[in-house]
């Protein structure tokens, strides 16, 4: 279970380094409010964003689950206005970087774990 938890926080971490080098709205400090950012980020996925997806899933099942990316832009602006060394420009790099974190974790853990189906 806490290899599984820290493993996630590691795939976060690196998604965001290699989406803040794609996408020039995401601007890390230093290392350290990157290493902030991919855990705050495996702790509001776990947390908050369950509470967002039910409270809009009528909008969600409208528009076929492309909502999703809105509550997964809302989730980076709001752990961005926490104010420790991470920024995001406007809510459009945020939209596109939640889009790329995904498709990199993804990736990340595709490549690192063959074998698991995502989300599992």
């Amino acid at each position: 279970m806490v290899a599984r938890i820290l493993t996630s926080w590691t795939i976060n971490i690196i998604s965001f380094f290699i989406v803040s080098r794609i996408i020039h709205g995401f601007k890390f400090s230093n290392f350290s409010s990157l290493v902030i950012a991919g855990i705050l980020l495996g702790i509001m996925n776990a947390t908050l964003k369950p509470f967002f997806i039910v409270v809009s899933l009528p909008i969600t099942v409208l528009t076929l689950g492309l909502f999703l990316l809105i509550i997964n832009g809302v989730l980076l602006e709001i752990i961005s206005a926490l104010d420790f060394g991470f920024r995001i420009s406007s809510f459009w790099d945020a939209f596109w970087g939640a889009i790329l974190l995904s498709i990199f974790s993804s990736i990340i853990t595709k490549i690192l774990f063959p074998h698991r189906t995502i989300g599992a």
